[in-house]
């Protein structure tokens, strides 16, 4: 619903509260005008009038231009489409990692982040966070950054692997999360700082987003370190059962640079 008023938004949002009223009021366009989203449900039309009852007791002189109603079958378009989205912002990362890896690098990747996007849609279930665009944005914001800390990872186990063939996949993990650990902590807690005064003092209108990435941010890390590797090294020997020990180098890394 999108108010007119020349009030400003604290006295708007104290008339709301006294009303014991739920929703967000939120600067739109230019001054004196607002954009206040209700819930939904089955009295929507007794919350609309309680709303433009409280804010016409602390502005008499407001007025509501504009109402949009959010039904059931919307709410389902949104929903296919943000599915739709986060689906082929995965295929495109497959796509990328397959062209990059070998495949059981390409599938351990995409795996894990399956995992990391399950998490955080959790995490938006348990704390009840609102699912809107700017949610879509966080999880494939996460989509690219997941990534991005794994291509890391495998960059330099294919790096160690072409400087010794012969050593133990193990070892070549072990080795390259060392190496790589100091760079992935120091970049998640930069962007982590970074985003969490968003989270903490943004209000409503950046929390959708910036909540789902500082978690996102954390399971993502955690992931890259102990789950990524490991889960291309499982891959690699159950699509392998003769190890890499039995293969010749050339087959490990191919003439394209894959690992």
């Amino acid at each position: 619903m999108e108010v007119h008023t020349p009030a400003t938004i604290d006295t708007l949002r104290g008339g709301l509260a006294a009303s014991g009223l739920e929703g967000s009021l939120q600067r739109f366009g230019d001054d004196g005008q607002y954009l206040l989203r209700l819930p939904a449900g089955a009295d929507s039309d007794a919350r609309i009038e309680a709303a433009k009852a409280a804010l016409s007791a602390v502005s008499p002189e407001a007025g509501y231009p504009r109402l949009d109603v959010v039904g059931p079958s919307v709410s389902g378009g949104f929903v296919e489409t943000s599915i739709l989205a986060v689906l082929l912002a995965g295929a495109g990362m497959l796509v990328y990692l397959r062209l990059r890896f070998a495949p059981h690098f390409a599938w351990a990747a995409l795996i894990t982040l399956g995992l990391d996007l399950s998490k955080t849609l959790g995490f938006l279930v348990l704390t009840g966070l609102e699912f809107n665009l700017t949610t879509v944005a966080a999880l494939l914001t996460l989509i690219g950054y997941s990534v991005n800390d794994k291509v890391v990872v495998f960059d330099r186990m294919r790096e160690n692997r072409a400087l010794d063939p012969e050593r133990p996949l193990e070892d070549i993990i072990d080795l390259s999360l060392t190496q790589t650990l100091r760079r992935t902590l120091f970049t998640s807690l930069t962007t982590f700082l970074a985003i969490l005064p968003m989270g903490l003092a943004g209000g409503p209108a950046v929390t959708s987003f910036a909540l789902p990435v500082l978690f996102g941010i954390v399971v993502g890390t955690s992931s890259s370190m102990f789950i990524a590797a490991p889960m291309a090294m499982f891959l690699e020997r159950r699509f392998s059962p003769e190890g890499p020990a039995a293969r010749e180098p050339a087959s490990l890394e191919s003439e394209s640079g894959y690992l």
